[in-house]
């Protein structure tokens, strides 16, 4: 998956909207760390059946040996939603965009990622 440092301009394929990155992470780059908000885990597990720029290939962690991770996701949580193959995109109550692969939420639940948004990271 490609490195991109979180909060630039995104530029993974083109669009006509203003994109920040968040959570496109590589294991030879440090990234924040803490606990995140329950409640921020649980906004990405609703977004997360919404498929954004949904790939043909998939993407396995590169921080751990786990095979490709799948969750309940969707607005209610019944939806099995298999990580490493599309976006998350998010927008901010002042009208910024985030994208994030879908992996984020495995980085955050198990590898202690915490998206520069969240408060909670070093």
């Amino acid at each position: 998956m490609p490195y991109y440092p979180d909060m630039t301009a995104y530029v993974y394929d083109t669009s006509d909207q203003e994109i920040l990155n968040v959570g496109w992470l590589a294991p030879d780059r440090a990234d924040r760390t803490g606990i995140v908000d329950d409640r921020v885990i649980d906004a990405l597990r609703a977004l997360s059946s919404a498929y954004d720029n949904q790939t043909r290939g998939v993407h396995d962690c590169e921080f751990c040996s786990t095979d490709r991770p799948v969750i309940l996701g969707g607005p209610a949580s019944d939806t099995q939603v298999w990580l490493g193959s599309a976006e998350i995109r998010a927008q901010d109550t002042d009208g910024t965009v985030y994208s994030a692969p879908n992996l984020v939420i495995h980085y955050i639940t198990e590898h202690r990622y915490c998206p520069p948004w969240s408060s909670a990271g070093r």
